[in-house]
C-alpha cells in the first residue's frame, strides 16, 4: 500500500491557469504515483471556477474569501504589528482544523505545502515536513521597493521585505526539507540558513510539452503577446513600463504593431489604458490559441522571483521571446540564441521589432529554445524526480 501525504495548497490546482496553479498541478500528479495523496485547498471566489486534480488526488476545497478582502485586512495586519503580510494572506483556522483532525486519524509520510505561505502549518504539526518554494517572496517585495510607482508601496515592500527573508528562513532551518525552482533560488535560500538540515533541492518550472505542442506555422501577424495574473503587482508594474516606455518606440518603426495582454485581475488605473493597438483580453482560459497567433512573447517584468512558466509555454510553442533579465532568471535559456533579453526600453523595444520584421530568425530562435525545454523543462521527469527524492528521504528518516 503506498504511504499517506498530505498536501496544501494556497489555491486550486490547474493545467493551464497561472504559474502557481499549473506547478501545483503537475507536482500533485507526480505526487499521487507514488503516494496516497491527500490535498487540503483553499478556495476563495474564483471567476475562472474550480481546480483540476490529477488522479490518485483526494481534495478537500475549504472556503477562504475573496483576495481584496483579505489584501485589505492583511496589510492592515501587518502595519499594526510584526506579522507578515504574505502568512497573514493565507491564514485559515478552517485549513489548520481539518489538517490537525486528519493528522491525528492519519499520521501522513509528509506534509507538503505547496507554497511557503502555507509553510507555517505544514512544520506545526510534528509530522515530516516539506515546503515547496514558488519564489524566494523577499526578493520580490525588495525589488518593488525598489520599482513600484506609487510611493506608499514602495514604503510597505521595503518594510515587508525584512519580515518575508525572516520567515523563509525559518522556514527552511524547520522543515524536514525544501524546494526551489532554480540553482539560484537555492543559492539565495542557502546563503542565509544556519540551521537548515540540507541546501533546498531545485524542482525546476516545467512545461506539458504533449500540450503546448510545436506550431508549425507563422504567426497570424505583428502581435506581442503578454501573459500574466496581472493581480500581481510585479506583472502590472512590467506592463505599466511596457506600455509607456516600450510600446511607443515599437509603434514607431512598426504603426501596425498590436500588443495583446493574456491575464486575470488587471487593475482599472492599468485597463485605463487601453487602446486599438494596446488590447487587454482579460484571462482567456486556454492559452495555447494566442501562443498560435503570436509574433514574439513580451515578458517585460522589473521586480520578480521563481521562473516563469509562460517563458517555457512560449519556446514549446515555437514563439520567441524578449524578455529583461529579471524576468528570464532561474532559465537555463542562452540569450540571443535560445531567448532575446533586453534591459532597457530602446534594446527591448528593438528585439521586439526585430522579430516582428523576421519570423524566420524568430523560428530559428525559438526551435533552439524548443529542444532546451525538452531537455530540461519536461514537467513528467521533474515531477518523477521530485516524488522519488520524498520517497528517498521517508525511507531513511
Amino acid at each position: 500500500m503506498k504511504a499517506l501525504l498530505y498536501s496544501l495548497l494556497p489555491r486550486p490546482p490547474h493545467p493551464t491557469r497561472d504559474g502557481l496553479a499549473i506547478r501545483c498541478f503537475h507536482l500533485l500528479r507526480a505526487l499521487g504515483e507514488s503516494y496516497r495523496v491527500r490535498a487540503f485547498v483553499l478556495r476563495a471566489p474564483y471567476p475562472a471556477g474550480g481546480g483540476e486534480y490529477p488522479p490518485g488526488v483526494e481534495a478537500e476545497e475549504i472556503p477562504h474569501p475573496a483576495r481584496s478582502l483579505r489584501r485589505a485586512a492583511a496589510v492592515a495586519a501587518a502595519l499594526a504589528g510584526r506579522r507578515v503580510y504574505s502568512e497573514i494572506l493565507y491564514r485559515s483556522g478552517r485549513l489548520s482544523a481539518a489538517l490537525a483532525s486528519r493528522v491525528a486519524r492519519e499520521r501522513p509520510a509528509w506534509v507538503v505545502a505547496q507554497s511557503y505561505h502555507l509553510g507555517p502549518l505544514a512544520i506545526g504539526q510534528d509530522v515530516p515536513s516539506w515546503v515547496d518554494f514558488h519564489n524566494v517572496d523577499s526578493e520580490i517585495w525588495e525589488r518593488i521597493g525598489q520599482t513600484a510607482s506609487p510611493p506608499l508601496a514602495r514604503v510597505f515592500a521595503r518594510r515587508e521585505a525584512p519580515r518575508v527573508a525572516a520567515l523563509e528562513t525559518h522556514l527552511l532551518e524547520s522543515a524536514g526539507g525544501v524546494s526551489c525552482v532554480s540553482e539560484r533560488d537555492a543559492g539565495a535560500l542557502w546563503a542565509r540558513a544556519r540551521g537548515a538540515r540540507s541546501r533546498p533541492l531545485v524542482v525546476p518550472n516545467g512545461v506539458d510539452l504533449a500540450r503546448y505542442a510545436w506550431r508549425s506555422h507563422p504567426p497570424a501577424g505583428p502581435i506581442a503577446l503578454f501573459v500574466g495574473d496581472l493581480s500581481w503587482p510585479p506583472n502590472a508594474e512590467g506592463l505599466r513600463w511596457l506600455r509607456r516606455e516600450v510600446w511607443p518606440l515599437v509603434r514607431r518603426s512598426r504603426p501596425d504593431a498590436v500588443a495583446e495582454i493574456l491575464g486575470r485581475g488587471a487593475p482599472a488605473n492599468l485597463l485605463a489604458g487601453g487602446a486599438a493597438d494596446f488590447r487587454f483580453l482579460g484571462e482567456g482560459g486556454d492559452t495555447r490559441p494566442h501562443w498560435e497567433r503570436a509574433a514574439v512573447s513580451v515578458v517585460p517584468l522589473l521586480a520578480g522571483g521563481g521562473t516563469r512558466l509562460k517563458i517555457l509555454e512560449a519556446a514549446a510553442c515555437g514563439v520567441p521571446v524578449v524578455s529583461t533579465p529579471v524576468g528570464a532568471e532561474g532559465l537555463d535559456l542562452q540569450p540571443g540564441v535560445e531567448i532575446a533579453i533586453a534591459a532597457d526600453a530602446t534594446s527591448f523595444a528593438a528585439e521586439v521589432c526585430r522579430f516582428l520584421a523576421d519570423p524566420e530568425e524568430g523560428r530559428r530562435l525559438s526551435a533552439a529554445a524548443r529542444r532546451k525545454v525538452e531537455r530540461l523543462y519536461d514537467w513528467k521527469p521533474i515531477g518523477d524526480a521530485f516524488a522519488a527524492e520524498l520517497l528517498r528521504r521517508g525511507a531513511t528518516a
